[in-house]
């Protein structure tokens, strides 16, 4: 009898193989990033089909076969339908898949990062009316997105005698009176925003959002100095993003 092994996964990619068959991109608590082969899943009567929707989290059974594993069985544990009444929320979604997919190596288990990424999907799902704290968790995303990898970025609480913090990709983050090639100036209340949210579950964004109303202008520095943090550590363009600003 074949080996079965059994994920809890998050779907991030779907793509055709031959007449019916799918291959799919997850992204499981149990082993990291895999992917596995749907037969038949393209046929009106496949019982596959609805749990292996992209974006939906699911419980997976694989069985191994000569070349990908192939799916099995799959039983849908949450929808997140609420994203997809949003185009913000939809367009966020997907701008965080295709971090998972280009960031992460396969079957490299990274429990820290799949409970991460759960949390802020199940964020966008109960807060997809409010863009500006969407916005707020996507900021708070990528930075912890990044200390998931090993690659956070580097601060410190300054003293009440700093006048220039700047930002740099090549030191790691943020620094206070120092200097770099690359060095950008950041106002003071865009470090806040990034300390606080440091400091803030996703459940806790609400209240953050609506009591510092005067820093949350500051997130969309923020997310520009994430963006170019992100793009430097991956030496290419994260294409969704480009979606995100129109």
């Amino acid at each position: 009898m074949a080996r079965e092994n059994n994920y809890l996964a998050i779907i991030l990619k779907k793509q055709p193989f031959g007449e019916g068959d799918e291959i799919l991109t997850l992204f499981t608590k149990e082993a990291g990033k895999i992917r596995g082969l749907a037969k038949s899943t393209k046929l009106p009567k496949s019982k596959l089909q609805y749990a292996l929707q992209a974006l939906f989290l699911s419980k997976i059974t694989t069985t191994k076969s000569s070349a990908l594993p192939k799916i099995i069985r799959a039983e849908t544990v949450k929808t997140f339908s609420h994203i997809r009444e949003s185009l913000l929320a939809a367009k966020i979604a997907f701008y965080a898949i295709e971090l998972l997919i280009k960031f992460t190596a396969d079957e490299h288990k990274n429990e820290q990062l799949y409970n991460l990424s759960e949390s802020f999907f199940g964020f966008l799902d109960s807060n997809s009316a409010n863009e500006r704290l969407l916005q707020l968790g996507l900021a708070k995303y990528k930075s912890d997105f990044l200390d998931c990898l090993g690659l956070g970025i580097h601060f410190e609480i300054p003293g009440d005698d700093i006048i220039n913090i700047g930002f740099s990709n090549s030191r790691g983050g943020f620094l206070f009176e120092e200097s770099a090639a690359d060095y950008k100036h950041v106002d003071l209340k865009t470090f806040e925003v990034f300390a606080i949210l440091k400091k803030a579950a996703f459940s806790e964004l609400p209240n953050v959002f609506n009591n510092y109303q005067d820093l949350v202008k500051n997130a969309d520095e923020l997310q520009e100095l994430l963006s170019s943090f992100i793009r430097y550590q991956l030496e290419r363009d994260v294409r969704s993003e480009q979606f995100l600003s129109e």
